[in-house]
């Protein structure tokens, strides 16, 4: 005769860690209690019944976030692609955008068998372009002529779930002898389908002022902080320009998106002391830099900016609550707040002492890691640190 045991009340109690949940204002010592695919609030009581609980997990001297979400990643076939499972989940990531690594012929196989297969929520943005980003050393031509409007129509219809807006580069080698009719023309189409562009600008050929005049509330301005070429978001005088600052009181985001070229520490640190911190905390990782020695990882990432001087609680915010938001997801993913889908990275901030390299040739003194333990996705554990042993009982 066969014993079927009781169903539990719960399948998770995360007990004891620092909960860090900027969507609640919340930052102090609490319980997270998980059941089937949600947080789920604690009994009116208070009292917790490690008999009612499938797997009690300590999570004393440990960081209980909500599912990191990466702004800015690629995950296309082509040859700066990685795969979405097998990179997000071990950092604790549970939602991604893909930055436009497709354009309008491939987005919708792109969703097929990119988006729809993974465990991990995913959206993207489409690539103004038909070909997209094609791979390194082969530049997208990004002449607006050759946009596929009958094509955008389409996608938005049926796939605008899936849609996060439009992307276009501008720089060297990508809009040389166009100016910012490209830019324009993009930011129409993003109008036009009431959706935002991302706008990749590295080595840009205007000045910033120029770029960030042209870009409308929602719109996002990726790698915030590179510094190749005459112009960055700074000034002569290492100050941020007017019109950024008047970008941002306008509504556009401003995304650290660091890949292997894009964050340079002398900029980044103007900009945190000045008051300007990114909007956004994201990799831009692709098959050349996923766990190398430059960026790694999302949890690196923000150990960067923790070397900084940005706080955890501000840091977590802008990997958290901010992208699930302009996900349209906010209160679904990106919280621990009861009745949420029950996303949860566990994190252990480790002391230790070494120094970050930016691609600029710039060094930055850490004291700080943060290093992934365990990862829920809606209720289930899709990865752990075969040393964070993490039972009571």
């Amino acid at each position: 005769m066969k014993i079927v045991e009781p169903a539990k009340k719960y399948d998770f109690w995360l007990r004891g860690g620092r909960v860090i949940d900027p969507a609640r204002s919340l930052d102090g010592e609490a319980d997270v209690l998980v059941s089937g695919c949600r947080i789920v609030p604690p009994p009116e009581n208070g009292h917790i019944d490690p008999a009612d609980v499938k797997e009690v997990v300590d999570c004393s001297g440990c960081l209980v976030l909500p599912g990191l979400i990466d702004h800015h990643v690629h995950f296309s076939w082509n040859t700066s692609g990685i795969t979405p499972d097998v990179f997000c989940l071990p950092n604790g990531v549970t939602a991604a955008c893909d930055a436009g690594s497709v354009g309008t012929n491939a987005f919708e196989n792109f969703v097929r068998f990119r988006i729809l297969p993974a465990i991990t929520t995913l959206q993207a943005l489409v690539n103004v372009t038909t070909g997209g980003m094609a791979g390194a050393g082969y530049m997208e031509n990004i002449d607006p002529a050759l946009y596929d409007e009958r094509a955008m129509a389409y996608l938005f219809d049926r796939y605008r779930p899936h849609l996060y807006g439009f992307k276009l580069r501008i720089g060297k080698d990508i809009s040389e002898g166009m100016g910012l009719r490209p830019l324009e023309e993009s930011v129409k189409l993003a109008r036009k389908y009431r959706t935002r562009l991302s706008l990749h600008a590295t080595y840009p050929l205007e000045p910033m002022p120029e770029i960030v005049d042209r870009l409308g509330r929602g719109d996002v301005l990726c790698h915030t902080f590179q510094a190749k070429g005459p112009y960055s978001i700074l000034d002569e005088n290492g100050r941020i320009f007017p019109e950024v600052w008047s970008a941002r009181e306008r509504g556009v985001l401003f995304d650290s998106a660091q890949g292997r070229i894009h964050c340079s520490f002398p900029v980044a640190r103007a900009a945190i002391e000045q008051g300007f911190p990114p909007d956004v905390i994201s990799t831009d990782l692709i098959t050349f830099s996923v766990y190398q020695e430059r960026l790694f990882s999302l949890p690196v990432t923000m150990s960067r900016f923790l070397a900084l001087d940005m706080s955890l609680y501000d840091v977590v915010r802008r990997v958290t609550a901010v992208p699930a938001s302009l996900m349209g997801l906010g209160g679904e993913i990106g919280t621990l707040r009861p009745g949420a889908l029950a996303d949860v990275a566990v994190m252990k901030l480790e002391e230790r002492k070494f120094d970050f390299q930016d691609s600029y040739g710039n060094s930055l003194p850490a004291s700080a890691l943060l290093l992934p333990q365990m990862t829920l996705k809606a209720g289930r554990c899709c990865w752990r640190n075969t040393a964070f042993t993490a039972f009571c009982r």
